[in-house]
């Protein structure tokens, strides 16, 4: 049955939300009308909007997965068509004989203000890379974590280094939400991430955007996983 006028208004309003959600950096706000476009058309053409109805809880987490996942994709398009998004250089992706993933980025700030240069998962060697930068990732945090005796501060440095996006917080705002009293959080956070980052450089990381990085590397491994 062909989706009347009200269900495909409750589908748009669905996928303004989401990409709302989604792009959240200010340099990207201008083109946010064209992802919820694009989205909608996409999903207009294969008949998503017939096929799929609110009738239960289930059937609203399903819609709202694939429809995330589909804004996702239209994002990561257009941030390829407007050079947001670049494959590296040979030699940008192995500097130290291995694929480099390099993604660029201002120092962290109250809002976020990228501009990522991301190589493509293209075969196995590449997989394996994505998945140990993560790890090495992971493994300087907490080894440079355990080194903090407040539990306030790591609380603050845990949230706001691998679930920034979650929260949908400025960071000043999310160091109150979690309790950690600064007079300036951002410079705290700035100087544990160059910490972490000296640590990860030696494995051909660099990492100066966290919550950024962080967001590309479990996509690229859920992606990759997904489609092997």
């Amino acid at each position: 049955m062909r989706a009347n006028n009200k269900e495909l208004a409750e589908y748009l309003l669905l996928i303004k939300k989401i990409t709302a959600w989604k792009i959240k950096s200010p340099d990207h706000k201008g083109f946010v009308d064209d992802v919820v476009q694009e989205v909608f058309l996409k999903l207009f053409k294969q008949n998503f909007f017939d096929e799929n109805k609110f009738e239960s809880e289930d059937d609203r987490k399903m819609i709202t997965s694939y429809i995330r996942r589909t804004v996702h994709s239209c994002y990561m398009d257009q941030l390829i068509v407007l050079g947001f998004i670049r494959r590296l250089p040979k030699a940008e992706r192995e500097p130290l004989s291995g694929p480099y993933i390099g993604i660029t980025n201002n120092p962290i700030e109250d809002t976020c203000e990228s501009e990522i240069a991301l190589s493509q998962v293209e075969n196995p060697e590449q997989y394996i890379f994505v998945k140990e930068a993560y790890q090495w990732i992971k493994s300087c945090f907490d080894k440079l974590l355990l080194n903090i005796s407040n539990f306030d501060t790591r609380k603050f440095f845990e949230a706001a280094f691998w679930d920034f996006n979650e929260y949908d917080l400025p960071l000043n705002k999310l160091a109150i939400h979690v309790g950690y009293s600064s007079t300036n959080p951002t410079q705290e956070l700035n100087r544990f991430i160059a910490n972490v980052s000296e640590c990860t450089q030696r494995h051909g990381v660099v990492v100066n955007n966290p919550h950024e990085q962080i967001q590309f590397l479990r996509e690229l491994i859920d992606n990759s996983e997904a489609t092997s």
